[in-house]
């Protein structure tokens, strides 16, 4: 009975030690099937989805060529076609052409493809001619319909494939499964089917800490090494340098000569590493275009700096790949260890910090991590935060400059300018938090603030003194501005055409059609619209001719070379005679000396602003401020 029963114990405990083997083996069959599916292919369905986008951005640019003050050009026009055509020679190659060989009318739509983008050759080269846009188009339109087909059967082949590579996957789990449940009546068999998936859980694993496309080890595995290399520090005080590297211009790579190419010249630049980098060295790929370099036995920081600078001339020497002359650069930040820290995390974290001072500096150089980096990344951090509380802490206040009038020699108005009254940090001047607003998205709930504020202010002013505010490229975009000016208007009681709002050249040039739709909307409730920073962008003709502004600001970087520079004073001239012609008043901007004063007026301008009058002045002061200036003027 006492041997039964030590039996029955041993067959108990047996068995609960199978069901557990079962258990675990199903958990290393999951990760392996999640270890499979991160690794990263091509697919036939966004391959085709890509070439019919494609093709409708050559049909669109095709029509945008055509149409008067266009800013597409013949060049954007072949690019396109260049791009669709790489997308053509992929259709016509590997996994994607097995599919579509496998039926005749798929065959036939990439054919078609191929001999319309041939023939449209001759039409893009003459497209300036009278009727070649509409040839091209005429030729090209058929496509559309036949490229949506091949994107149709296209997904609908990767899902049936998809499908079936869930069906496979479900069965290998009911397979394994079967198997774990016969191992327990088969001990020899639980403990090799054991070893077995141990085996191939250990390879999943590698292969996820490599990259699949240069065969280099990943952030994962680098930051092991580093790891180990900390605790070397440690124990034996060798240091060593983390190297992070950015090549400079491979995004236009892939956009003109296609990812193929891309991929192939990420597979020459890592080859090129592995030769560069001395034995007992790492090189790592992270991701897109980003490599790291882990330096070990770099006892003197010069090594560090001579195997940057090596790097850099190897990585920039010319590539020939797939007959195709390819040139790119790096960028390379360096952190080292122990003196900058003994953490890989913040190692990486001060190469990149370098890295991005590197790339800010010019590119194509080497820059070594110093504390002043991480200072003023946490000073940025620090505004962020302090930013977010402002609005309700009413830290916010507006300054006014004052705008005089030439023509009847009296202040004329008065530009709105926001000052942040931090407690900690005293007054923060708006190129210090601007950024940083636009950055973290407070720059709009600020900017409605500052044209409550304005309206509400200036509504209180004697005459028909108007208040000028600065509009930034965020309200612009945003569905609310429109509303928001009129909210402001009907708060205050200030009347519409005492506001003025003021747009730059380089907020025009984001989104042209839609910004200048959302002006006429403002210029529709009776408000002024004013162009700043004239001249300084690139398309300010045609800007005046598709909206009438009802004022141009002409950049103070004229007004400061007037009496240097005959070049300056013949392009305020040149703008004061094109805004009179128009009917458009002229605001000339940071007029600082009598000298100044003269030239522009002489010059035509019926507005000036500057420190010559007033710096800006708070709220209060205003009134005063309007008397004084005037009866300076006038006398």
């Amino acid at each position: 009975m006492a041997a039964l029963r030590i039996t029955q114990w041993m067959l108990a405990i047996t068995i609960c030690f199978f069901v557990g083997a079962a258990g675990y083996i199903s958990v290393l069959i999951s990760e392996r099937q999640d270890a499979l599916s991160k690794v990263s292919r091509y697919n036939i369905a966004w391959l085709s989805s890509q070439t019919t986008t494609e093709f409708s951005r050559l049909q669109q640019s095709i029509s945008a060529f055509a149409l008067p003050n266009s800013n597409v050009s013949k060049d954007e026009v072949q690019l396109r076609r260049d791009i669709l055509l790489n997308r053509l020679q992929l259709l016509q190659s590997g996994e994607v052409y097995d599919f579509v060989s496998t039926r005749p009318e798929l065959e036939a739509i990439v054919q078609n493809l191929a001999d319309r983008l041939a023939a449209s050759q001759a039409l893009i080269d003459n497209i300036e001619q009278p009727g070649a846009v509409q040839s091209a188009l005429d030729l090209l339109s058929p496509l559309g319909v036949r490229l949506a087909n091949l994107a149709s059967a296209a997904h609908r082949f990767s899902g049936d494939r998809v499908a079936e590579d869930q069906h496979q996957l479900v069965r290998m789990h009911w397979l394994f499964s079967a198997i774990a449940a016969g191992s327990i009546a088969c001990g020899i068999g639980l403990v090799a089917l054991t070893l077995w998936h141990n085996r191939l859980l250990r390879r999943a694993r590698s292969e996820l800490r490599h990259d699949i496309l240069t065969g280099l080890p990943n952030r994962l595995f680098l930051r092991e090494q580093m790891e180990q290399a900390l605790a070397r520090v440690q124990s034996k005080g060798a240091g060593f340098a983390l190297l992070c590297l950015d090549l400079d211009r491979f995004k236009a790579v892939n956009d003109t000569l296609g990812h193929l190419v891309g991929d192939a010249l990420l597979k020459a630049v890592a080859e090129r590493l592995r030769r560069c980098v001395p034995s007992g060295s790492m090189v790592a790929r992270f991701g897109g275009d980003e490599f790291a370099v882990l330096l070990t036995g770099a006892e003197q920081w010069e090594e560090a700096d001579r195997l940057a600078k090596s790097i850099a001339e190897v990585v920039r020497a010319p590539y020939h790949l797939d007959s195709r002359h390819v040139v790119v650069g790096t960028s390379i930040g360096i952190a080292r260890a122990p003196s900058d820290d003994t953490n890989p995390d913040q190692l990486l974290k001060y190469a990149d910090l370098a890295l991005y001072r590197a790339k800010a500096e010019g590119r194509g150089t080497c820059r070594f991590f110093d504390a002043e980096m991480d200072a003023a990344l946490q000073a940025r951090r620090a505004i962020e935060f302090d930013l977010h509380k402002a609005l309700t802490g009413s830290e916010f206040e507006l300054y006014y400059q004052p705008l005089f009038s030439l023509e009847t020699n009296r202040v004329s108005g008065f530009e709105a300018l926001v000052r942040w009254h931090n407690p900690q940090r005293g007054i923060v001047s708006p190129g210090e938090f601007i950024p940083v607003a636009e950055d973290i998205g407070t720059i709009v709930p600020i900017g409605e603030w500052v044209l409550q504020q304005a309206c509400a202010e200036a509504a209180t002013w004697l005459g028909d003194t108007k208040v000028a505010v600065n509009l930034s490229s965020f309200q612009l975009a945003s569905p609310d501005l429109v509303q928001a000016v009129v909210d402001a208007l009907e708060a205050s009681g200030l009347p519409p055409g005492h506001l003025e709002l003021e747009v730059t050249e380089s907020v025009l040039l984001q989104d042209n059609d839609a910004t200048l739709a959302t002006l006429h909307k403002l210029r529709s409730l009776g408000v002024r619209i004013a162009l700043d920073d004239f001249g300084t962008g690139y398309s300010s003709l045609s800007y005046l001719r598709n909206f009438p502004f009802d004022r141009i600001k002409i950049d103070k970087s004229f007004i400061a070379d007037l009496s240097s520079c005959c070049d300056a004073l013949a392009i305020v001239e040149s703008i004061t005679g094109l805004a009179s012609n128009l009917g458009i008043a002229t605001t000339a901007e940071g007029i600082e000396t009598e000298a100044q004063l003269d030239l522009v007026r002489a010059a035509g301008c019926t507005e000036v602003q500057g420190f010559y009058f007033a710096p800006p002045i708070p709220a209060k002061d205003i009134v005063e401020s309007i008397r004084a200036i005037t009866t300076q003027e006038a006398a």
